[in-house]
């Protein structure tokens, strides 16, 4: 008994040291194998700091930690870095690395790991970074014997914490960068049938598009329970909640995914939310100053969406938002923004991108005792844009300052009187046939003064037009920037499509100028 004891006690001695010693003779060999395979595959470079392996530290799973990863990319994304991360950790069940049931990996963590994707304005993107693989004549036959394979991956609980993320669209000049990001994702992975509990919280989301700021410094979260069949690909979710910084959101319905389009009847929305948390979404509104606002009135939101989306198909869907009695006061200021009434659908019965409807039917706000109205209808966006956009009011610039926190060393004053209806098709401007376009109203400015540090005062004495759809008559103009004073009148023709497509504007102006000092204006 004694002696089986003592080959027992050395056989786990022996155990114990491979356990303790293999990993480390081997890590530098098998960290020199996975650089020169990964980069061997990658058009970028891919590098680390050090490489562990562990059979103790999770005993009797195995564990590999990954630290100071790097992946840069070459041209034409030289030296920018597209991927790193302070630490990758995986956990392993040891004993399915011997079986044909697949790899179980328990546990995926990734520390603070920064992603930035760039896509330039010719369509080349630094993420696609995989080597092309060698053409092959012929489609390669599978031989009917052949067993398939039985290779699984079993993931059961996925973590990414202090991750920033930040994309980049040159084509569209869309800009996109949150940190911190974390995410949990629980769930058998392997199962036909499991609930994925997820769990994502973003900081400082902020979002550009077009060079207009749409999001700045806001925060995101997820509470979602999703009920998973993975046979079939398809989602159920239940027990969810989406909130933009203190606007939430609740999910219901399913989505399936298909072998070449995804199937949805997906329905979301959020009632009775406070003015306030829609304001909170809105960069020129969300400054240090945001917490001296005093809001009232209600935000609700319907979107639905069923269908498939297949290539450029899409489902059918519909987007409702509505402002109900909107109003806004900062503490500090005399006088607020009231009625304030919006109501915006955007819509597609289902098909093609072509046929979304954009409808702000109500546009409304009173500013000290000034009143605004607009309202917009669009349809045909990609194929031949029809539109039908009005606007009436009337704005005293001076009243800014009493409504808005514009600063100390900025000053404005000066009145806007609109009233002007435009109404066409895309293809009329193009060709010019301006006959089939509506366009009337006047426009009005008058003693209009801008002044801000490091520019020349703006004063506008007194700007007066009328819109007809072939052109622009200006019947007065007299503005002086600075010690330049200027003063015109005349006609400008192709004014809708300058403005809409930034098309050549032409016309006739009268011009007279005192003093112009290009110096002070450049």
């Amino acid at each position: 008994m004694k002696k089986i004891v003592k080959i027992a006690a050395i056989v786990v001695a022996v155990v114990l040291v491979i356990a303790l010693v293999a990993p480390m003779v081997l890590r530098g060999k098998i960290a020199e194998i996975v650089k020169r395979e990964a980069n061997a595959m990658l058009d970028a470079r891919l590098d680390f700091e050090k490489l562990d392996i562990s059979l103790l530290r999770h005993f009797p799973r195995a564990s590999l930690d990954l630290k100071g990863l790097t992946l840069v990319g070459e041209e034409p994304f030289a030296g920018d870095t597209i991927v790193a991360a302070q630490r990758i950790s995986v956990v392993v069940n040891v004993m399915s690395l011997f079986g044909d049931e697949g790899f179980e990996v328990t546990k995926i963590i990734l520390s603070e790991p920064a992603l930035h994707a760039h896509k330039l304005a010719d369509g080349r993107v630094n993420w696609d970074v995989m080597k092309a693989s060698e053409e092959t004549s012929g489609e390669e036959e599978t031989p009917a014997d052949a067993e398939p394979s039985s290779f699984r991956l079993s993931v059961r609980d996925f973590r990414i914490s202090d991750a920033a993320i930040r994309y980049e669209d040159d084509s569209t000049g869309m800009r996109f960068s949150t940190a911190p990001l974390s995410l949990r994702l629980r769930g058998d992975m392997s199962a036909d049938q499991t609930d994925l509990d997820l769990r994502l919280t973003a900081g400082a989301v902020r979002l550009v598009s077009g060079g207009i700021p749409l999001l700045s410094d806001a925060e995101a979260e997820l509470d979602a329970v999703i009920a998973a069949d993975l046979k079939n690909n398809r989602f159920t979710f239940s027990r969810n909640r989406l909130r933009l910084n203190a606007i939430e959101l609740t999910l219901d319905g399913w989505a399936e995914m298909k072998d070449d389009a995804v199937a949805m009847d997906i329905t979301a929305g959020c009632d009775k939310v406070q003015f306030k948390d829609v304001l909170s979404l809105v960069p020129a509104f969300y400054t240090r100053d945001f917490r001296n606002l005093s809001a009232s009135g209600e935000l609700s939101m319907a979107l639905w969406a069923r269908g498939e989306m297949r290539g450029a198909a899409l489902p059918a869907f519909e987007l409702k938002t509505e402002v109900r009695n909107g109003s806004f006061q900062y503490s500090s200021l005399p006088k607020a923004v009231d009625g304030i009434n919006i109501a915006a659908r955007v819509a597609n019965p289902g098909g093609v991108m072509d046929k979304t409807e954009v409808d702000l039917s109500k546009f409304t706000l009173r500013m000290a005792g000034n009143t605004l109205s607009a309202s917009l209808y669009a349809t045909n966006l990609v194929s031949d844009p029809v539109f039908r956009a009005a606007a009436d009011g009337r704005v005293d610039l001076g009243a800014v300052k009493e409504v808005y926190p514009l600063g100390e060393d900025v000053a404005l004053s000066g009145l806007i009187s609109a009233d002007v209806k435009v109404s066409g098709r895309m293809s009329d401007v193009e060709k010019a046939r301006y006959g089939q376009i509506g366009a009337s109203g006047t426009f009005v400015v008058e003693k209009l003064g801008l002044s801000m540090p490091g520019l020349p005062a703006v004063h506008i004495r007194r700007a007066a037009a009328t819109i007809t759809p072939a052109s622009m008559t200006l019947g007065e103009f007299g503005v002086t920037v600075g010690k330049s004073d200027l003063a015109a009148n005349g006609q400008l023709t192709g004014y809708i499509g300058y403005l809409l497509r930034g098309d050549k504007l032409s016309g006739r102006l009268y011009v007279k100028s005192d003093l112009l000092d290009l110096n002070e204006i450049m």
